[in-house]
């Protein structure tokens, strides 16, 4: 897949829309920080996860899948799957305001792909030859994707990335040590290791606001 052309005044406009949802999840940021083994050849690596609490609202919700989009305060959407830990999934439906706390994680350098990555830009791992990560609770069965993505929002100082994967899909990625991002640029493209996004709790905003 050939990367889309962004010029200077994309690149700020989509950082600026960006921004705002970026600081608001550092603010939830709580992290961890473990060596894991992000490949099949079970080289250790420094792994950050971090759980974000975020307000949106549902766009789309998959029942047999346990998949849904929400859309954050500033028109953003971000696609998830629900952890075993949410009960009463199916009571969820679209457009209702929610609280989410999720879990995700990015893992491994972040550099350029080599040509065979490029022509292979999208591979699932297994969760469970990673040392550790299916001890996470309410993650039993997520995905880890090493994928070549498009850097589309940056913040160093809060430590959070927005990528575009290959399928056209975003994603928000909080804890990001520093250095994984040196020398980075917004549109550039890169080979990333990361987990799926996966709900640990999920909450009606009107429950909440009863209790």
């Amino acid at each position: 897949m050939s990367p889309k052309p962004v010029t200077a005044k994309t690149r700020a406009l989509k950082l600026s829309q960006w921004l705002p949802a970026l600081l608001m999840l550092a603010l939830a940021l709580a992290f961890l920080s473990r060596p894991v083994a992000a490949d099949h050849h079970e080289q250790k690596v420094d792994v950050r996860e971090a759980a974000v609490s975020v307000a949106a609202v549902i766009t789309d919700i998959d029942y047999e899948t346990r998949e849904f989009t929400m859309q954050l305060p500033h028109g953003n959407f971000v696609t998830m799957t629900a952890g075993e830990g949410v009960a009463r999934f199916k009571e969820f439906e679209v457009g209702d305001a929610i609280v989410a706390t999720y879990l995700t994680s990015l893992a491994g350098e972040v550099r350029a792909p080599t040509e065979e990555e490029k022509a292979e830009p999208w591979q699932e791992l297994d969760a469970a030859m990673i040392a550790g990560m299916e001890e996470r609770p309410g993650v039993a069965g997520m995905r880890v994707i090493k994928a070549v993505c498009t850097i589309e929002g940056m913040n160093r100082v809060a430590g959070t990335v927005m990528i575009e994967d290959p399928r056209g899909k975003y994603h928000l990625i909080g804890d990001v040590a520093p250095e994984k991002f040196k020398g980075r640029m917004l549109g550039e493209t890169v080979i990333i290791v990361y987990s799926e996004a996966v709900a640990l709790t999920l909450e009606k905003a009107e429950d909440m606001a009863a209790e």
